[in-house]
């Protein structure tokens, strides 16, 4: 029954003039132009023949400076060159982000060893007869503390990987629907450093 009606939907939209299918699709994004050529060849055909779709696309979804008179080879080869380089900047980001979450993780553990030796050397017996436990008690609420911000960074750190896992799933995805042709240079030049995304 959906598919029907999708289809009588899609038998109005091309019933309409021409002037007004090219509105509609005037506003639609890149993305959504990619998934309505994939459509209907009659979608195909009319986007394809009216290549400043993905020219205006290109400039809307990603502000990219488009002159004009400037002849590009393919507006939707450029878009999609320009989708999958900000997809891989966002994984790259969020590499760096679980980096540098991990990277402070070591150095709070570093911290709790540090409190540890504290407490070890003031713990001696000698010591023990001067009045230690003001300077126990303020190294055990500094532990305390950094155990907390260890807490927290461990929390942000699950969800830095999560959400790593997750652009690694949709750069595979897109890859996999996206002919290589179109692929950027840098992904074609790091496809053997790049495994999971090749």
């Amino acid at each position: 029954m959906a598919a029907r009606e999708a289809r009588l939907s899609l038998g109005h939209f091309l019933s309409l003039p021409l002037e007004l299918q090219l509105r509609v699709l005037e506003e639609v994004g890149g993305q959504d132009l990619c998934a309505m050529e994939s459509s209907c060849r009659d979608l195909r055909r009319l986007i394809a023949e009216n290549a400043y779709l993905y020219q205006r696309a290109l400039f809307e979804d990603f502000s990219c400076a488009v002159a004009s008179g400037s002849s590009a080879p393919n507006w939707k080869a450029q878009y999609v060159d320009t989708y999958i380089r900000a997809r891989l900047e966002t994984l790259e980001k969020q590499q760096r982000v679980c980096e540098a979450l991990k990277l402070r993780l070591d150095e709070l553990d570093d911290l709790l060893g540090d409190a540890d030796d504290v407490r070890d050397v003031l713990g001696a017996p000698e010591l023990l007869a001067s009045e230690p436990s003001l300077v126990l008690a303020i190294v055990g609420d500094m532990e305390q503390e950094v155990l907390q911000q260890r807490w927290d960074a461990s929390e942000d750190l699950i969800m830095a990987e999560c959400k790593l896992v997750d652009a690694q799933a949709e750069v595979q995805a897109l890859l996999a629907r996206v002919p290589r042709c179109w692929w950027p240079a840098a992904l074609h030049a790091a496809a053997g450093s790049l495994p999971a995304l090749a």
